[in-house]
């Protein structure tokens, strides 16, 4: 019964308003640059600030907690590392309790003390749900800052297909794993195209050398003119992958000192990638490295294997490879068009345009409505 008034006790701390208090410190510039450049000047004031209310000092500790985090500067903290750390605490507090040797005035202590720290975990457990809410959030959130709000914000998410294909507002295509998810504007920016991803994704971007393309991705922005590319950005994972299959991609941090240049040449720069080569960002060191792989099979799904190269193939070969390769559903009157064949080399261009050369060449129509293409063509007799 103590344990359980204490812990109600300690939860009145943790409300609402602690966690609105939470928000506010993360937006406020002065408390950044005090946690982030260790600022003299602002001391006094934070501490003041702080000082002597409960609430206002545990949202400034979770507060600083997760900007740290952010930049890097501590070490993550597992499920497991804190349930070990629990389990150990109770049970040498519940044995020495138990002990029919300690005398009342003992027992009363060590009863305290183990009230004490059932007191403790609990509140670490609440700031460790915190931290990771926050934590996760934030860097989806911050990086959908990065959108254009003048127009209606898309979010598409796949929670239970193998691969999920989307389609952008220019034409480029995403084939998004399971328990991924993406951000874009309906319509792109003017001068740049940008989106945000959480997750799993292999990229087809539609060239346009003047409006470079933006992928940003947990910590780490890649920058595109226009190719084929895979990254892996789980929201959980110690690093971000980069891997890419044709043409050439640029990765940087979003927190380098460059980036801001970076972000705004028209031209490819930073960490440069070509075929086969991978960018390794290592999240809690921030470091960004990079390798050659033998295969560009990051994500190892069809489509980073498939080189889309046809000689005299038949439509119904063409069509199932499309289908595999964007998990889309093809539909077409096969008895019509059975004796159709396709010769081209579509290569890394989007599902679009592969689409309409192939139905140029067969002289067919197509239309694409979400993950459904219905495709109407004649006789090749």
């Amino acid at each position: 019964m103590i344990i359980t008034v204490y812990m109600r006790k300690q939860l009145l701390f943790m409300d609402y308003s602690t966690e609105n208090l939470i928000r506010n410190l993360l937006k406020n510039q002065s408390f950044v640059t005090w946690v982030l450049k260790s600022d003299p000047e602002l001391d006094q004031y934070w501490n003041d600030w702080c000082k002597g209310d409960y609430t206002k000092k545990t949202a400034s500790d979770q507060a600083r907690l997760i900007l740290l985090s952010s930049e890097h500067k501590i070490a993550g903290i597992t499920d497991k590392h804190i349930a070990e750390k629990v389990n150990q605490a109770l049970k040498i507090a519940k044995k020495r309790e138990s002990s029919t040797h300690l005398g009342d005035h003992v027992f009363s202590f060590l009863r305290a003390y183990w009230v004490t720290a059932a007191s403790v975990v609990l509140m670490l457990s609440i700031g460790l749900g915190i931290y990771k809410t926050y934590a996760h959030r934030s860097v989806f959130t911050e990086n959908k800052k990065q959108l254009s709000f003048s127009d209606e914000i898309i979010e598409i998410v796949n929670a239970d297909k193998p691969v999920k294909y989307v389609q952008l507002p220019d034409g480029s295509s995403v084939v998004l794993q399971t328990n991924s998810r993406i951000s874009f504007a309906r319509q792109f920016d003017p001068k740049k195209r940008v989106v945000v991803l959480s997750g799993e994704a292999f990229f087809e971007v539609t060239k346009d050398p003047e409006r470079p393309f933006f992928v940003y991705a947990n910590e780490l922005v890649t920058k595109v003119l226009g190719t084929s590319f895979s990254i892996k950005a789980d929201e959980n994972a110690s690093n971000v992958l980069v891997l890419v299959k044709t043409g050439k991609v640029s990765v940087f941090s979003n927190n380098d000192r460059y980036a801001e240049e970076y972000k705004r040449g028209n031209k490819l720069s930073a960490l440069l990638l070509s075929p086969n080569q991978q960018a390794t960002f290592e999240r809690n060191q921030a470091t960004l490295g990079k390798s050659t792989l033998k295969e560009s099979a990051l994500l190892k799904i069809p489509i980073e294997k498939q080189g889309f190269v046809y000689d005299a193939t038949p439509v119904s070969t063409v069509f199932s490879s499309l289908e595999l390769a964007y998990g889309i559903d093809i539909e077409y009157n096969e008895q019509t068009m059975k004796d159709c064949s396709v010769t081209a080399t579509l290569g890394d261009e989007p599902l679009d345009k592969k689409l309409k050369w192939i139905c140029t060449i067969l002289e067919a129509a197509y239309q694409i409505n979400g993950d459904k293409v219905n495709i109407k063509g004649n006789s090749c007799n």
